[in-house]
């Protein structure tokens, strides 16, 4: 089995009933801002649709559970001006 890493999703696309997620890391570069780092795709992976479910339904899960033990916090959004 591989173990790869990702910091982020950056991309979804749907295809017929495929689902393809492009992953990235992070890049801290000499010289560039520290708070602005660079993305590099390192990953993509392609699922069935029926699998890309599951698999949200499971991470929907996983975030219920850490709002409820308060690990997580919901972004409010900010009032218009």
């Amino acid at each position: 089995m591989n173990s790869l890493f990702a910091d982020r999703l950056t991309n979804v696309q749907i295809a017929g009933n495929t689902v393809r997620m492009e992953f990235s890391t992070l890049e801290f570069l000499p010289g560039n801002d520290p708070n602005a780092p660079n993305t590099r795709v390192s990953l993509v992976l392609a699922m069935p649709l029926e699998g890309f479910v599951q698999a949200y339904n499971g991470q929907e899960t996983v975030v219920r559970k850490l709002l409820a033990d308060g690990l997580l916090k919901r972004n409010e959004p900010t009032p218009a001006q």
